[in-house]
């Protein structure tokens, strides 16, 4: 989305005139933070599946820390703005193997049982070189974005209009995105700056789930003069999906973001908070993969997900086995695995900003 930079940001007059005295355009504005969760429309992009990694259940204060750098370019043209935003993992990027099975390549079938049957018989029937333990693809991937926008104002107030391209190196993810953008800043209620943005999804993903969904948020922020150099930020948006897929089709709000940005010079801290109030858009396999658990979660409405703390490991298939092997209705026993496989849904993630912004 188009932003005003201009409040939290210092210009270091890279481009002064010296013959004039006068300070040119800038033409880049650089801004870089590290950030302990990328929370995108909703989708936990880092700390879930940083969490399904280390085996290790969902929560509200992540610890994927990543860096994002942002470039904003400065055409010389207030109709056309372009930014670039990249986004690199620092932790979890290798590959690890977190459910310690036998197999003959990553997400194979489980041969741990054979390999123990060869190792007590003395027959080897399978290739030591090929079944092995192997590291799963759960590495964190960095990934770019990129933003071209027309703008104009008129009457009715600040528009733009452009493409909002999201891309995955070397990561097949979920947030992987192509959309057509309408942005619209209203020329009433100028103290809290509404702006609403429509972002039509052009592209799918996971055998066309998504196809033509379209997201739209609604904002509000207001910046707060302390002193010459110290602002603050508070603001807000909702947004809204539509998923136009053939299976689900469920839309509803997929999140609530209310922030706190404190700007001294050319340097900020921002607090933010998401809130995802509609579970039933996220309570299923495509957002919250199910590998390793004994049953399918197959309600999709009961604010409940795996716990990926739950699914592997010695101490786990004991409490399973031993919950298998209770002397009670086998439906009882499934219910009683789903209660111990599974946590509830995060609702609320609680994210932390820390960085600088300049202009050359």
């Amino acid at each position: 989305m188009k932003k005003n930079k201009d409040a939290d940001s210092v210009s270091l007059g890279v481009g002064t005139d010296v013959n004039q005295g006068t300070n040119s355009e800038p033409v880049i504005t650089l801004t870089q933070y590290v950030a302990n969760e990328n929370n995108f429309r909703g989708i936990s992009v880092y700390g879930d599946r940083y969490a399904r990694r280390n085996n290790t259940e969902y929560k509200s204060v992540p610890d994927a820390w990543f860096l994002t750098t942002e470039l904003a370019f400065h055409t010389g043209d207030k109709r056309f703005t372009t930014n670039m935003m990249f986004f690199n993992p620092m932790v979890g990027r290798t590959n690890r193997d977190n459910d310690s099975y036998f197999q003959d390549k990553p997400g194979g079938i489980d041969q741990t049982n054979t390999v123990i049957n060869q190792l007590s018989t003395g027959t080897l029937t399978t290739d030591p070189n090929l079944v092995k333990r192997r590291r799963e693809k759960n590495a964190l991937g960095d990934s770019a974005l990129g933003e071209f926008y027309f703008n104009w104002e008129n009457r009715a107030g600040s528009f733009s209009t452009g493409l909002y391209v999201l891309i995955n190196v070397g990561d097949n993810s979920r947030f992987a995105t192509s959309d057509y953008t309408f942005i619209w800043r209203t020329p009433f209620l100028k103290y809290i700056n509404p702006t609403l943005s429509t972002y039509y999804k052009f592209t799918s993903e996971f055998s066309d789930y998504g196809t033509g969904s379209v997201y739209q948020n609604l904002a509000f922020h207001h910046q707060f003069q302390i002193s010459d150099n110290i602002f603050l930020t508070p603001a807000t948006h909702i947004g809204y999906q539509y998923v136009n897929d053939v299976t689900l089709q469920r839309r509803g709000i997929s999140d609530v973001n209310t922030s706190f940005k404190l700007s001294i010079y050319n340097f900020f801290v921002k607090a933010i908070h998401v809130y995802r109030p509609d579970t039933y858009l996220w309570d299923n396999a495509i957002f919250n993969p199910q590998t390793g658990v004994i049953y399918s979660d197959n309600n999709q409405n009961d604010q409940r997900i795996t716990d990926p703390s739950k699914r592997y490991g010695l101490a786990n298939q004991i409490n399973i086995d031993a919950i298998n092997h209770m002397p009670v209705d086998p439906n009882l026993r499934q219910k009683l695995v789903y209660k111990y496989q599974q946590q509830d849904f995060v609702k609320n993630t609680f994210v932390i900003q820390i960085g600088y912004s300049m202009k050359f």
